[in-house]
């Protein structure tokens, strides 16, 4: 007669050093989920179906001071609100972060080159825009060329 002690202590699996190693890493695949840049990956996404180009007119520029504060210091940051009309007619606006020397060269009223998506005007990008190095990375393919941006 088989003793119950030993049927359940064999039904228990005993977890060795290769068990927890696989379960820690499939834990860390999970959790690198949560840090893909899904935005991103969408709006390249829509712009490798390709690109149109249009003229957009200045209608605002903003500078602020942003503290970092694991550094202590301060940076500026430069925006550009710009118009443009797309195909059918109607007018998009947008906000874009841009370098500095592009953004003192700038005045209200002003022309800017537009690049929308022709599968969807409402995602846009203007020359000079900074770029996160995701959207760099993922312009590299979707887009068919690099344009190196530099940051400040």
């Amino acid at each position: 007669m088989l003793n119950k002690t030993m049927l359940f202590s064999k039904s228990i699996h005993d977890f060795g050093i290769k068990n927890k190693i696989a379960y820690c890493a499939a834990l860390l695949v999970i959790a690198g989920f949560f840090f893909i840049p899904y935005k991103e990956i969408r709006l390249e996404r829509i712009r490798a179906f390709g690109e149109n180009k249009a003229i957009g007119i200045v209608i605002e520029k903003n500078s602020r001071i942003g503290e970092h504060n694991l550094k202590k210091t301060e940076q500026e940051h430069q925006t550009v609100r710009y118009r443009f009309i797309d195909p059918s007619g109607l007018p998009r606006e947008r906000t874009a972060a841009v370098q500095n020397t592009f953004w003192r060269r700038l005045n209200q009223g002003d022309s800017v080159v537009v690049y929308y998506a022709k599968a969807a005007p409402y995602v846009s990008r203007i020359e000079h825009e900074k770029e996160n190095a995701v959207v760099r990375l993922l312009a590299k393919f979707s887009r068919g060329q690099y344009t190196q941006i530099h940051a400040e």
